[in-house]
């Protein structure tokens, strides 16, 4: 029984230490990302914007690609032509 307390202080004392060490970890990452972003925020966000535009784009081009192909492969197919 006695045995069982010690385990459990441990075990709380494990779980405090680690919230601990990732509380700071945290706070000294975010210092750093302040110290070392090279633009602001609205900047950040206009750019990150732009480019989710942009890979949406080439998305949708390549899915439209992709079914093109699929009809042509399908039409092949069903007709026996070869090359």
């Amino acid at each position: 029984m006695d045995n069982a307390i010690r385990t459990n202080v441990t075990d709380t004392r494990d779980l405090i230490g680690l919230l601990t060490g990732l509380l700071f970890g945290g706070l000294v990452g975010f210092g750093i990302m302040m110290l070392l972003t090279p633009q602001s925020g609205k900047k950040t966000r206009i750019q990150i914007g732009e480019k989710s535009i942009e890979l949406q784009d080439r998305a949708t081009d390549t899915y439209d690609d992709l079914v093109t192909l699929s009809h042509f492969d399908n039409r092949k197919i069903l007709t026996g032509t070869q090359g």
